[in-house]
């Protein structure tokens, strides 16, 4: 079984580019993600919208749900139009609002009968091709953000057996301050409660999939002192799988 080395991380985010007032034209965006963080009424949401010169796609959700929303529209004369559409793609809703700077996003969201005022952030650009963002981990980027929500919500309800068959082993960890290699599920399920501390589980469970940080060791889930490593392993079967690689607790 072949097994992606531990490394040390260092934030150094070199795709991760904060922009000063850029003024947005249709013939001068830069295609990327770009993420943002902010209001819709009195609810905190979460958007990442992939611009690829006037058209608009992406995803957004009410903060701390992970249940992702589908977005298509277009930029004109200086004006986002988001359609939110159900899984069906009928459109559900619409955001408008202005956009003469990628910094902010303002306007209002209406579903034919309620209308709510919208108000977005800039917190990140990833430079990256479209459904590709999180191509550095080995899988679509669908299934990428699936797996970490699984580990979420694994976590949500203490689920440790399914946690455990998510681990690439022997993987080490810290116990009682001290590295110990944990060869497998089963020494995984009996030191979960020490491997996954409140720490780690806090800095997990506040991330946010949707804006992962990746690169050649594959995507992070967790914040800079507490995080768990995952990307495509070879296991004994020749398959790639998912598998969480490195854990910093």
């Amino acid at each position: 079984m072949k097994f992606i080395k531990k490394v040390v991380i260092v934030f150094i985010i070199m795709f991760l580019i904060l922009p000063d007032k850029h003024v947005l034209s249709n013939n001068k965006i830069a295609k990327g993600y770009y993420d943002y963080s902010g209001k819709k009424g009195s609810n905190n949401i979460i958007m990442s919208i992939y611009l690829n010169n006037s058209k608009v796609a992406g995803l957004y959700a009410y903060k701390g749900t992970r249940k992702y929303i589908k977005l298509e529209g277009i930029i004109k004369d200086e004006k986002i139009t988001l359609n939110e559409l159900d899984q069906k793609g009928k459109i559900v809703g619409t955001f408008i609002g202005d956009i003469k700077m990628v910094d902010k996003i303002n306007g209002t969201w209406s579903n034919g009968k309620t209308k709510k005022k919208f108000e977005l952030k800039l917190v990140g650009i990833i430079y990256a091709d479209y459904c590709k963002r999180f191509n550095l981990a080995g899988f679509s980027d669908e299934e990428v953000e699936n797996f970490a929500i699984s580990i979420q919500n694994y976590l949500a309800k203490n689920n440790t057996r399914a946690l455990a068959k998510l681990i690439a082993y022997p993987v080490d960890v810290k116990i009682d301050g001290k590295i110990r290699t944990i060869k497998n599920e089963k020494e995984f399920i009996n030191n979960f409660s020490k491997i996954f501390n409140a720490n780690l589980k806090k800095a997990i469970m506040n991330a946010e999939p949707l804006f992962m940080f990746t690169n050649q060791y594959g995507a992070m889930l967790g914040d800079s002192g507490y995080n768990i490593w995952f990307a495509a392993v070879e296991k004994r079967d020749r398959n790639y799988h998912l598998l969480i690689h490195t854990i910093n607790n």
